[in-house]
C-alpha cells in the first residue's frame, strides 16, 4: 500500500512538472478501473460484515481517485495548486493505516516532491511555496491525532482479546484461554518432548453454600479459589475456571503421572483449609480428576473428557484424587450410544413401568406398589442398573424421573378406577432433589390425573439425602406439606444419622434388601433388621422390608413387628394388567390361610431381582 501511494505521488509530481505529459483519457481509464475494484471489494467485505476492511478499502482508493483528479487538472494552469494539495492525502492514509513511521516517510517524500516543484516552478514559485508550507503544517497536524487514534484502537482490541480468554468473576483464564494455553504448549512439544498434566477440580457441597448463605457468598468463595491454588503450583502452571464450581489446572513439562498426582494432593490439602468469606469460616473439599498427555490423550478435548471421568469417580467414591484409567471408562463408546438411545426412548415413550406389590404383614392385604422402570429394545431388556446410573451421571435423570412420575400417576388413576386404589412409590435420585421445579411438577401431575397426594410415595436413598442435606430437607418438607409420603430407601446402607432421621419429614423406613435377604444365614444381619424395625417403630414410622424371598424370612419379620413386606416371595415386578390380575387373585384368596399367591416362578433365595429401583 505504501509503495502504491508513493508511485501515485511520483506520478502527480511528474504531471505537475511537465503539464500535458499525461493525456486525460489515460487517467479516466485509471479512474474507472479504480472505482470498479473499490466497489467489488467493498461488496465482498460487507457480505462478511467486516467494517474495518471497508474503511481500509475506501481510504486508499479515495486517495488514488483524488490523485487521478489532480492529474486531470495538471494540464491547466491550476493543476499545480491542486496537485500540491493532493499530496497530503497519501500521507494521511499512511498515518492512519500503516503507523507513524510510514506517515513520516510519506511526509518526507511529499516535502521532497514539493521542493522539486518549487525549484522548477518559475514564475509560479511563490504560489507553490505557499502551498508547500500548507502541506507541511497540515501533515504534522494530521499525523499526531491519527497516531493517537491508532493507539487507542490497539489498546481497545488488546483489552477485548484479554476479556475473551478471562473469566469475569475470578479473573482466571476461562475455557477458551485454557485451550489457547494448551495449544501453545503443544507448539513447544513439537520441538521437543513435553508432557502436560491436566487436573479437573470440582468443589464438594458448593451448592450448600449457595442455598444456605446466598449466591453472593458463593461468588466470593469462588474468587478465593485461585489465590489459594497459586502458591501450590509452579511457575508456568495455569489455573482456569471452566464454569460453576469447576476449575482446571494445566501443568506443563511434568515428569509423569506421579508428579501430577502429588500436585493434585497438595491442591486438595490446600482447599481443605477453611475460607474466611463474609465473616464465616467455610470448609470446602474437592474431588480431582487427573489426566496426562501421551498416556491419556493428545488433544485437550480428550484430556478434559478423561479427567472428567476420573473426577466423577473421585466424587462418587469420595476418593479425593483419582487418575484416569481405562478400566473405569472401558465402556465409554457403548455408554455414549446407550445415552443417545435412551434420549430417543424417552422422546418416543418406549419405556415401560412394572409394579411390585407391597403386602401388609398383619392384614395380608395389598397396601401399595413400587413403580419400576423397564426398557425393552429390539436386542432385549436392558437392566435398569445399566441405564439409570448413566442417566444420573449425565443429567438425563430429570427427564427420566418426570417420565416415570407421569406414567406412575396415570397408572394410579387406572388402578383406582379398576377398584384397587393404592399408593404408588416412585424413586428419586440426588439430582432430583436439586430440581427447584420438582414440587410444582408433581402437583401439576396430581391435578392432571385427579390422584390424591396420599396415593403417591416418594422414595429417596440415604446417599441422595447426604449429597445436599440442606436442599434435600427443604424439598422433602415441601413435598410432605402437600400430603405426599416420604420413604427412606435402602436404610442401613447409607450414612443417615439418627438426628437427621428425626428432623426429616419421613413417614416410611425401607430396610435395605442386602440385610433382609441374608437374615436366615447371618444372625448379625437379622439383628440389624430387628434393630432397624425397633428404631422405626419408636419413631412412629412405617417399616418396610424389601427383598423378602422366603416364607421363613417373612414370618420372622412379622415377629419383629415389621409392617410391610416386598419381594419375590410375594411377586416379582409385573406389567400393569398382570399386576391387576395378581391383586384380584390375592383378594379372592384372602380367606385362605397362609396363601401367598405369586403366579410367578420363584427365584432362588438371594438371586438378584429384575426390579432395580430408579
Amino acid at each position: 500500500m505504501v509503495i502504491a501511494l508513493l508511485l501515485c505521488s511520483a506520478m502527480c509530481v511528474l504531471a505537475l512538472l511537465i503539464p500535458g505529459c499525461m493525456r486525460g483519457g489515460t487517467w479516466r481509464v485509471v479512474y474507472l478501473i479504480d472505482m470498479g475494484v473499490v466497489c467489488g471489494v467493498t461488496v465482498l467485505v460487507l457480505l462478511r460484515q467486516r467494517l474495518l476492511p471497508v474503511i481500509a478499502t475506501f481510504v486508499p482508493a479515495g486517495g488514488i481517485v483524488a490523485i487521478t483528479i489532480a492529474q486531470l487538472a495538471g494540464t491547466d494552469p491550476t493543476g499545480a495548486r491542486v496537485g500540491t494539495l493532493v499530496l497530503i492525502l497519501p500521507t494521511v492514509f499512511c498515518g492512519l493505516f500503516h503507523g507513524r513511521r510510514s506517515g513520516y516517510v510519506q511526509t518526507l517524500a511529499a516535502i521532497v516532491a514539493g521542493a522539486v516543484i518549487f525549484w522548477n516552478g518559475g514564475d509560479r514559485a511563490g504560489e507553490l511555496a505557499l502551498h508547500l508550507s500548507m502541506l507541511m503544517v497540515s501533515t504534522i497536524m494530521v499525523i499526531w491525532p491519527i497516531s493517537a487514534m491508532r493507539h487507542q484502537l490497539s489498546d481497545a482490541l488488546e483489552r477485548e482479546r484479554e476479556l475473551s480468554v478471562t473469566d469475569t468473576l475470578t479473573g482466571l483464564m476461562n475455557r477458551r484461554g485454557l485451550k489457547k494455553r494448551f495449544e501453545q504448549l503443544q507448539d513447544t512439544a513439537e520441538r521437543g518432548s513435553v508432557t502436560t498434566g491436566l487436573l479437573l477440580i470440582d468443589l464438594d457441597r458448593f451448592q450448600e453454600v449457595n442455598d444456605t448463605l446466598g449466591h453472593d457468598v458463593g461468588d466470593s468463595l469462588l474468587t478465593e479459589i485461585g489465590p489459594r491454588l497459586v502458591p501450590e503450583l509452579r511457575d508456568g502452571d495455569t489455573v482456569a475456571r471452566l464454569g460453576g464450581d469447576e476449575f482446571a489446572v494445566l501443568l506443563p513439562d511434568v515428569d509423569g503421572v506421579d508428579t501430577v498426582v502429588a500436585i493434585a494432593e497438595q491442591i486438595r490439602a490446600a482447599l481443605t483449609e477453611p475460607f474466611l468469606v463474609g465473616g464465616v469460616d467455610l470448609a470446602v473439599e474437592a474431588s480431582i480428576g487427573v489426566a496426562v498427555s501421551g498416556a491419556h490423550g493428545k488433544d485437550l478435548a480428550t484430556l478434559m473428557q478423561r479427567a472428567d471421568v476420573a473426577m466423577y469417580v473421585a466424587k462418587r467414591r469420595s476418593a479425593g484424587v483419582v487418575t484416569y484409567d481405562s478400566e473405569i471408562d472401558k465402556h465409554s463408546p457403548e455408554r455414549l450410544a446407550m445415552l443417545g438411545n435412551l434420549r430417543r426412548a424417552l422422546d418416543h415413550e418406549q419405556l415401560l413401568l412394572h409394579f411390585q406389590p407391597k403386602v401388609g404383614l398383619v392384614s395380608g392385604e395389598v397396601v401399595g406398589a413400587e413403580a419400576l422402570v423397564r426398557w425393552q429394545t429390539e436386542q432385549g431388556m436392558i437392566p435398569p442398573d445399566k441405564f439409570i446410573p448413566l442417566a444420573e451421571s449425565t443429567g438425563l435423570i430429570g427427564p427420566l424421573t418426570q417420565y416415570i412420575l407421569d406414567a406412575a400417576l396415570a397408572q394410579a388413576r387406572v388402578f383406582a378406577d379398576a377398584g384397587h386404589p393404592m399408593p404408588i412409590a416412585v424413586n428419586l435420585s440426588a439430582r432430583n432433589l436439586l430440581d427447584v421445579r420438582l414440587c410444582d411438577y408433581i402437583s401439576s401431575l396430581l391435578d392432571k390425573y385427579g390422584v390424591p397426594a396420599g396415593l403417591l410415595d416418594l422414595e429417596v436413598t440415604e446417599s441422595a439425602i447426604m449429597t445436599e442435606p440442606v436442599r434435600a430437607k427443604q424439598v422433602l418438607c415441601e413435598l410432605n406439606d402437600r400430603g405426599i409420603r416420604i420413604a427412606i430407601d435402602d436404610f442401613g446402607a447409607g450414612y443417615t444419622s439418627l438426628a437427621q432421621l428425626r428432623t426429616l419429614p419421613v413417614t416410611d423406613l425401607k430396610i435395605d434388601r442386602s440385610f433382609v435377604i441374608t437374615m436366615a444365614t447371618s444372625p448379625e444381619n437379622a439383628q440389624i433388621v430387628r434393630s432397624i424395625t425397633d428404631l422405626g417403630k419408636n419413631l412412629g414410622l412405617t417399616v418396610i422390608a424389601e427383598g423378602v424371598e422366603t416364607s421363613d424370612v417373612m414370618e420372622t419379620l412379622a415377629t419383629y413387628g415389621c409392617d410391610i413386606a416386598q419381594g419375590y416371595h410375594l411377586s416379582r415386578p409385573l406389567p400393569p394388567d398382570r399386576f391387576l390380575a395378581w391383586c384380584d387373585n390375592r383378594r379372592s384368596d384372602k380367606n385362605s390361610e397362609n396363601q401367598w399367591p405369586t403366579h410367578e416362578e420363584q427365584p432362588a433365595p438371594g438371586a438378584d431381582p429384575i426390579g432395580v429401583t430408579t
